[in-house]
């Protein structure tokens, strides 16, 4: 015998594989610096990042559950997330062991606290663990006391606006802060505007992303016939999509059909059959790492009824506008007066639905729905928001159809491809 001794990595069980992030590390710490910038101008020293979308903008970070609805016994967990602080180029994210490999896999974080809530070993290793005296909350504020993070009189941000955490985290998180001395105040604006401005990359991923909603699209068009179920639809769509390479959408299921549920525009998706002259709405996203590019497009199997047919029909003249009117650094009130204009001219004004867009980019379940950009009925009189390099917004026409707009440095495009008559079958 002898005294050779063989020893295992620990806590590779969790991470078999190589760290794959969608951006240079330098985007990442530009996304940060920015950030920061942005929280010395309002006075913020330190942001708890809780949303899903925020916590990938700056640290890559993702996973598929964000334990939004999580049993109570859970509740506390909720409140993982990324602290920034404007002092400081690093971040440090806390979170359960649970995702140590989907940090390791998906995340630049080099800074990451790991709180345990069972009194067990993981993987071999041991945790910190949570006890009835000292929660996730209160160990990861003592932990950022300890780093000098936090500290009496300081001012703390909190996403308020984000569905994550519940409200009742949300509140304990909050009395948390005060505890020590902190003036808690919302910044769930911070990252949001931060992010909504996009990098050349980013811009090239919602590209990606409006081909694979091309590609879905398509595959309607080609399954659509009598008899088929709108949930057929979205598994053709979907396997379609997913083939292309297209990630699952924040939002799922909008289909609807007949003359009934064709304009109910939020309706989920059913076992209904689809028969011969009912209208197809369908409202879809491609997803590129997690980037979103919408589109809204109605088909028909067999000839629709004719005031459906005439209705929709103006959605490809409103696009063809749409298109040549829009150039980057644009006034939106200039956009949005020649669009009125417009309407007007073709008598259309007053009879239309919602005429305006939202921020897309990185979305989460359940929502890619992010800040507003303009809104017809808001903004017309707005002379100072501009349409800058780098926006992608939705466009919603009031009258079915919907699609990305793109902005860059010389030039703004209506990205779909998907034609904008009603496909008839």
């Amino acid at each position: 015998m002898n005294n050779r001794k063989f020893e295992l990595i620990p806590g590779v069980e969790n991470c078999a594989g190589e760290m794959k992030v969608a951006f240079p590390i330098e985007e990442y710490q530009n996304r940060l610096t920015r950030t920061r910038m942005l929280m010395e101008k309002e006075g913020i020293d330190l942001i708890y990042a809780t949303a899903p979308e925020s916590m990938n903008y700056i640290t890559g970070y993702d996973v598929v559950w964000h334990r939004v609805n999580s049993p109570a016994a859970w509740f506390d967990t909720m409140t993982a997330g990324t602290a920034i602080h404007v002092d400081y180029d690093d971040f440090i994210h806390y979170d359960l062991p649970d995702e140590e490999g989907v940090l390791k896999l998906t995340s630049i974080s080099r800074n990451t606290r790991l709180f345990y809530d069972t009194p067990a070993e993981m993987y071999g290793k041991s945790y910190i663990v949570t006890t009835e005296d000292e929660n996730f909350k209160q160990l990861m504020v003592k932990n950022l006391k300890d780093e000098g993070w936090v500290r009496d009189g300081m001012t703390v941000g909190l996403e308020f606006g984000s569905y994550r955490p519940n409200y009742v985290v949300f509140s304990q998180l909050k009395e948390v802060f005060e505890s020590v001395g902190c003036r808690v105040v919302d910044a769930t604006h911070i990252i949001r505007k931060v992010r909504g401005i996009k990098s050349p990359l980013e811009l090239e991923y919602i590209e990606k992303a409006s081909l694979l909603c091309d590609v879905g699209m398509n595959a309607i068009y080609e399954a659509l016939r009598p008899g088929i179920t709108e949930l057929e639809i979205v598994g053709e769509y979907t396997r379609a999509q997913s083939e292309a390479g297209s990630e699952a959408p924040a939002i799922v299921n909008m289909v609807r059909s007949g003359p009934s549920r064709a304009w109910c525009f939020h309706i989920p998706a059913s076992r209904r059959k689809i028969m011969i002259g009912d209208p197809v709405g369908v409202d879809l996203s491609g997803v590129y790492n997690r980037y979103h590019s919408n589109q809204c497009r109605y088909f028909s199997v067999g000839e629709p009824p004719k005031e459906f047919k005439e209705k929709y029909a103006v959605n490809k003249e409103i696009i063809s506008i749409v298109s040549s009117i829009i150039k980057p650094n644009m006034l939106v009130s200039d956009f949005l007066k020649e669009l009125q204009k417009f309407y007007e001219s073709e008598n259309l004004w007053g009879k239309q639905y919602w005429i305006g867009g939202y921020e897309l980019g990185i979305a989460y379940p359940p929502d890619w729905v992010g800040a507003y950009t303009f809104d017809i009925y808001d903004d017309i009189d707005d002379m100072e928001t501009r349409f800058v390099p780098g926006t992608v917004t939705n466009f919603e026409t009031g009258f079915g159809c919907i699609d990305t707009l793109m902005f860059k440095e010389s030039d703004a495009y209506v990205l779909g491809k998907t034609t904008r008559d009603l496909m008839i079958k």
